[in-house]
């Protein structure tokens, strides 16, 4: 996958979608209001929304390598899950991995949880909300926006962050993707390795969901 590099001046959260609910660390944080309603998803969702799946850490995802978290950036995706999973007030079994995007030096992060009853129209009613611009003082800026997406031939519900930062004339376009059926929900991004605080790659919505297509894939099985 290639993207144009883009130097802005901001430090980029786990996932683009961070943002959208503010930075909370925990699954405590307050549900999102949800926003005005939004666009159904394309794609494949008859009778694969029915269908039960579970998530697991194959070897390989998308075709990157698994590769094993340890201290710093397990406790970041540990604190990631349970801020999401408490926006959408869902819980059950977590399942964590990195993959290995060595071509870019960087990290395709996977948070997921596997459980029962999930509504994946939560999506849209905790997340979902209109486009908003933030100033962060020093002259830098951020636009986030949401998109729906096609989830894919295992059907449920999928929509995408994307987050524009600009610093003067220099901008980055970062995006994270997440999906949920009955029985799963997936959120997959990008890091620079080792969770630093350097400039990621800028890389488009479109470049974001056919990674969480791929990845998906792989991770999420039928049950």
């Amino acid at each position: 996958m290639k993207r144009a590099l883009n130097a802005v001046a901001a430090v980029l959260l786990l996932a683009a979608g961070t943002a959208a609910c503010g930075s909370g660390s925990s699954g405590s944080a307050a549900a999102a209001p949800a926003g005005p309603a939004a666009p159904g998803n394309p794609g494949a969702a008859g009778a694969a929304q029915a269908a039960a799946y579970r998530l697991g850490t194959p070897g390989s995802a998308g075709g990157y390598a698994f590769h094993q978290a340890t201290g710093a950036s397990e406790q970041k995706m540990s604190t990631e899950e349970q801020r999401i999973t408490g926006l959408l007030g869902i819980s059950g079994t977590p399942v964590r991995a990195l993959y290995d995007d060595a071509a870019e030096n960087e990290w395709i992060v996977f948070i997921g949880v596997n459980g029962t009853g999930f509504d994946p129209s939560r999506l849209h009613a905790r997340l979902w909300q209109p486009p908003i611009t933030r100033p962060d003082g020093s002259g830098n800026r951020s636009t986030l926006s949401w998109q729906d997406a096609d989830p894919g031939p295992h059907g449920g519900r999928a929509i995408c962050s994307e987050e524009l930062l600009q610093s003067g004339a220099m901008a980055a376009e970062n995006s994270a993707c997440m999906w949920m059926t009955p029985t799963t929900f997936g959120e997959v991004s990008f890091y620079p390795k080792g969770f630093s605080d350097r400039l990621l790659k800028g890389f488009t919505t479109a470049d974001a969901v056919n990674l969480m297509r791929g990845i998906r894939a792989d991770v999420e099985q039928s049950a």
